[in-house]
């Protein structure tokens, strides 16, 4: 059952590569709980009754850090899936998805998420913020301002290699969107602008292969 879940799901990915952005949830849920979908991260909120079982999802893309509006359909289980909250810079871009079994035991449940996370970089008018390094384990970029500190994660360390600002990042809850640019880790941003965290834009790398590597990426906003 799990094996053909993945299969489904590898298929879906691929076919809606080409159309809008998709997250797709399963569980076994018993009394209730609250799905939070943020970027590529999924947290559950219990409510009531037994834990969620036998949890499954995956992610066509990341969930976008700019306002987007998502579409909930319910695709499986024999009570409520509802939509709590839309992303916004108020809950930092966060979709929160509430099942409700009020029936007795557990059941399966399964939903998808879908939304339009295009962003025409090039019609839309855009700063930058450029970073290129040598990183060894892993480092995590901190941006504020026209300002930015690295931080190190072990390893050999992190050498800076160039750093460079169109605009200082505004200190507003600006949609952003990261490209990874070079480098065979993971290039992911851990957390978008926000009032709660003085308008710090945090993008972390992860590289766990044998020694360093090169990497570079670019931080976008909207002017």
């Amino acid at each position: 059952m799990r094996r053909a879940f993945f299969f489904l799901l590898a298929v879906w990915v691929a076919v809606s590569a080409t159309a809008e952005d998709r997250f797709r949830w399963k569980g076994r849920v018993d009394g209730a709980d609250e799905i939070l979908i943020q970027g590529r991260s999924v947290r559950i909120h219990h409510l009531e009754a037994k834990p969620i079982q036998e949890q499954d999802y995956r992610f066509s893309a990341s969930l976008p850090n700019w306002d987007v509006e998502v579409e909930l359909e319910k695709i499986e289980g024999r009570g409520r899936v509802r939509l709590m909250e839309q992303p916004s810079a108020r809950n930092e871009y966060t979709a929160v998805v509430r099942i409700e079994d009020d029936k007795g035991g557990d059941d399966d449940y399964e939903f998808e998420l879908a939304w339009d996370g295009a962003w025409d970089e090039d019609s839309a008018k855009a700063d930058i913020f450029r970073w290129e390094g040598r990183v060894d384990i892993g480092a995590e970029i901190e941006i504020r301002g026209d300002h930015h500190e690295v931080k190190d994660m072990g390893g050999r360390g992190t050498r800076e290699l160039r750093a460079q600002f169109d605009a200082p990042l505004p200190e507003t809850g600006v949609p952003i969107s990261l490209k990874k640019v070079d480098g065979r880790g993971d290039v992911e941003l851990v957390q978008a602008p926000s009032a709660s965290n003085r308008y710090t834009a945090i993008v972390r790398i992860k590289d766990d292969k044998g020694g360093a590597d090169n990497y570079a990426f670019e931080l976008r906003w909207r002017r």
